[in-house]
């Protein structure tokens, strides 16, 4: 293992265990979703009988990708916190002059959100399971669903880092987090792109959201290759845009 593997190990296990000592973090993480789902389930079941949820008959197990992706942008919305935390109190000066390597601070802080983000959507995906949506991959799909959005939810974080380290600001990177409202909401997470207006249906075509949530959706009903593909590609479209800026950033706070 090399130093900064092992730098960032450490460091990563203090930032779960942070997480972990207060069992509230992960409670108001689920609880928005869950209701999300459970209510919407109900008041728009009869939708799709509507021409264009043709091939759907539960409107639960159609939902149910969309929310798991909510959960994700959640957990990770404010997921800077912890390193401002240790700014503010003085313990990222301790880390700076300790024999830590610099980018295992940061690397320590970003690993642990693609294991907290998958474990609370995996816990979204077996309420909506025991509500009754159909997962036909049975537990192989369900793993590759919570694989995929651990992905999806390291790489939105770095929407956060970024506007945290760069304004040291946990409010200003709360309120640029909020871009996922508009994205989530002009994606498929609630109905099929056959029926929306034409110009959501071209923000659809350009929104990542939408092909994370078709490849779980596919991940759902079966194994098809070509949504789960171009999830993955989103995926790392979007690491590539959210995480760049994130080490600048830190360089930039601590140099």
């Amino acid at each position: 293992m090399t130093a900064l593997a092992y730098d960032t190990f450490w460091l990563g296990w203090r930032s779960l265990r942070r997480f972990l000592r207060v069992p509230s973090n992960a409670i108001g993480v689920i609880f928005y979703p869950i209701i999300q789902l459970f209510l919407f389930s109900q008041l728009f079941a009869d939708i799709v009988q509507l021409p264009g949820f043709a091939g759907t008959h539960s409107y639960l197990t159609y939902l149910t990708p969309g929310q798991v992706v909510f959960t994700l942008f959640i957990a990770t919305a404010w997921a800077a916190s912890g390193l401002l935390l240790d700014m503010h109190t003085g313990f990222l000066e301790k880390l700076r002059v300790a024999p830590v390597r610099r980018g295992a601070i940061l690397a320590g802080e970003l690993a642990p959100l693609a294991f907290e983000a998958a474990a609370m959507g995996g816990v979204v995906l077996l309420v909506a399971w025991l509500l009754g949506a159909q997962i036909e991959t049975g537990v192989t799909g369900a793993v590759a669903i919570i694989a995929l959005g651990g992905l999806f939810g390291f790489a939105w974080a770095g929407i956060s880092f970024a506007a945290a380290l760069l304004t040291k600001s946990d409010q200003a990177a709360g309120t640029i987090s909020m871009l996922f409202f508009p994205l989530a909401f002009t994606s498929t997470a609630f109905v099929p792109a056959q029926m929306m207006p034409g110009w959501m249906r071209v923000l659809n075509d350009l929104n990542p959201v939408t092909y994370v949530i078709e490849g779980m959706r596919s991940l759902m009903v079966g194994w098809e290759a070509g949504p789960v593909g171009a999830a993955l590609l989103a995926t790392a479209a979007l690491a590539l845009v959210t995480h760049v800026p994130a080490p600048w950033a830190f360089r930039r706070l601590t140099a």
